[in-house]
C-alpha cells in the first residue's frame, strides 16, 4: 500500500507548481499529476477522502491574497 502523505504531498507540489508556471503545456501537466494523485488518494484504505467531503475546490495557497514573493 501506497503512503498515504507522500501522495498528499505530491498532489499539493504538482497543485504549486501548476499555479506558478506560465506556460499553459507545463500548467496542464502538472493538473494532471495532480489529478491522478488525487486518484490514487480516493482508492487508498485509509478514509482520507470520500465522495461526501470532496467539495472539488481547487486549492488556493494563499487564500488570503498575497501572492509569496510575487505580490
Amino acid at each position: 500500500m501506497e503512503d498515504l502523505n507522500h501522495l498528499l504531498h505530491r498532489e499539493q507540489v504538482e497543485l504549486l507548481r501548476a499555479q506558478a508556471t506560465r506556460c499553459v503545456a507545463a500548467r496542464n501537466r502538472h493538473r494532471l499529476l495532480a489529478r491522478g494523485y488525487s486518484e490514487r488518494i480516493r482508492a487508498h484504505r485509509l478514509p482520507y477522502r470520500s465522495g461526501a467531503v470532496d467539495s472539488g475546490l481547487r486549492f488556493a495557497p494563499h487564500p488570503f491574497g498575497g501572492e509569496g514573493w510575487r505580490s
